[in-house]
């Protein structure tokens, strides 16, 4: 009798899950809003490389996020030139500090006058700068992070 009362049970529970799996199943879902790329016009973005002494590499870091790139990487180098060329040109060592800053299209003419004085300013402040367009990016989410919109 036991058995008979247990398995009851057990079946109640097995058709009224049934009905919930069924009911969630056809359930709609709602509509999500529309796309990121929809709601938002998306700006060409530039990698922005500025190759400078390593003793003017935190300026440069300084006006980059001033001016409102959203990342910044610093990479150590040393320069090819041998010692002798160095000291010919008074260059006292080879030391670089290389800069990849993330630049959308509306302050890349900024950032290139902003260099440009900050270039023309002193001779410690040598160094070159270029910009590459990012053809791709993949995934919304990794946009919104380089763009600061996430």
């Amino acid at each position: 009798m036991r058995k008979d009362k247990s398995s009851k049970k057990e079946n109640a529970i097995n058709n009224v899950a049934e009905k919930i799996k069924k009911n969630v199943k056809h359930e709609k879902k709602p509509k999500t809003s529309s796309s990121f790329e929809k709601k938002k016009d998306l700006e060409q973005l530039y990698v922005y490389v500025v190759i400078v002494s390593q003793q003017v590499a935190n300026t440069v870091l300084k006006l980059l996020q001033n001016i409102g790139s959203s990342a910044q990487f610093v990479h150590n180098g040393r320069g090819t030139a041998p010692n002798e060329v160095l000291a010919v040109i008074g260059a006292k060592d080879a030391k670089k500090a290389v800069i990849n800053a993330f630049v959308s299209e509306d302050k890349l003419k900024l950032v290139q006058e902003e260099l440009d004085i900050f270039f023309s300013v002193g001779h410690k402040n040598r160094g070159i700068a270029f910009a590459i367009p990012l053809s791709s990016i993949q995934g919304v989410r990794m946009y919104k992070y380089l763009t600061q919109t996430i």
